[in-house]
């Protein structure tokens, strides 16, 4: 996507990125619709560039298989620290290859220096190059740029603060929706945005996994009653009321309807959201 399709909460991203997703064998891609369940248009295939750029489709089911294998053990971690069976969890994901896949996403993102904008924005110090959200998968593993800034998180007290510059062998966590859903708000989805400094002379890279449940999946909060401590997520930023939807299939599409309408318009165009936020025909 370039430049200027992609929104958060209305207003335009600045920032280009090309997204891949999990493949789905045709016996999956054939049931789209059923039953009004319009996220199975989400089980396709992925225009791979194999002619002009052979090296990228192999590069990139390897990255995401090993991010994705650190995010199980993630998740594992998680049932360890709430005293959870992580066989409760593990039910909402696929464990073998003759299952349907989870629906994973990975995104190759570039945020361009604001010396590329017009003369009057880079005079700016900062511009938006993604909007404050939460993600609306389990969780997201984020490897970025060591040399540019620009990634916040909304601390505690409700404002923003900088992530450090990370070195490549690190990823970030941020908590998503339906991690917030299973714990019932134990575990709070991560509000981030991203910045683009005039301070950073380069292009920003940032390769975010998204790492999430199979797509017919309704996640459910477990039994809380035997934690020792309650968090309370009343003030937890929610971007125009965003809200959890406890399918996974219907929390993606809703994701894709409302941050890239262009997108959304041009592959479904018989479908719109309204303002719950369901997807209907």
């Amino acid at each position: 996507m370039p430049l200027g399709v992609e929104n958060t909460d209305g207003k335009i991203d600045g920032r280009d990125q090309i997204e891949y997703a999990a493949e789905y064998m045709a016996s999956y891609q054939n049931q789209q619709d059923a039953g009004h369940r319009f996220y199975h248009r989400l089980r396709s295939t992925n225009p791979w560039p194999d002619s002009i750029q052979p090296d990228l489709r192999p590069a990139i089911t390897e990255y995401v298989s090993r991010g994705l294998d650190v995010a199980g053990r993630l998740h594992d971690a998680m049932c360890l620290a709430l005293n959870v069976d992580p066989r409760e969890l593990a039910r909402f994901f696929a464990k073998s290859d003759d299952e349907e896949p989870n629906f994973w996403s990975i995104k190759l993102v570039s945020y361009p220096p604001i010396s590329n904008e017009t003369h009057a924005s880079s005079m700016a110090e900062s511009l938006q190059g993604v909007g404050a959200h939460t993600d609306s998968n389990f969780l997201t593993l984020i490897c970025q740029d060591q040399n540019s800034s620009g990634l916040q998180v909304q601390h505690v007290g409700g404002a923003s603060i900088d992530v450090p510059q990370t070195p490549p062998n690190v990823f970030i966590c941020n908590i998503g929706e339906l991690s917030e859903l299973w714990t019932g708000g134990y575990f709070l989805a991560t509000p981030h945005q991203v910045l683009r400094y005039s301070s950073n002379a380069h292009s920003r890279t940032s390769i975010p996994i998204f790492y999430n449940l199979k797509l017919d999946s309704a996640i459910e909060p477990f039994n809380t009653n035997d934690l020792l401590w309650e968090r309370q997520g009343q003030n937890q930023m929610r971007r125009n009321q965003n809200k959890l939807i406890h399918c996974v299939g219907e929390n993606s599409i809703k994701s894709l309807a409302r941050s890239h309408p262009k997108v959304f318009a041009r592959h479904h165009g018989d479908l719109r959201i309204l303002e719950d936020d369901w997807i209907v025909m």
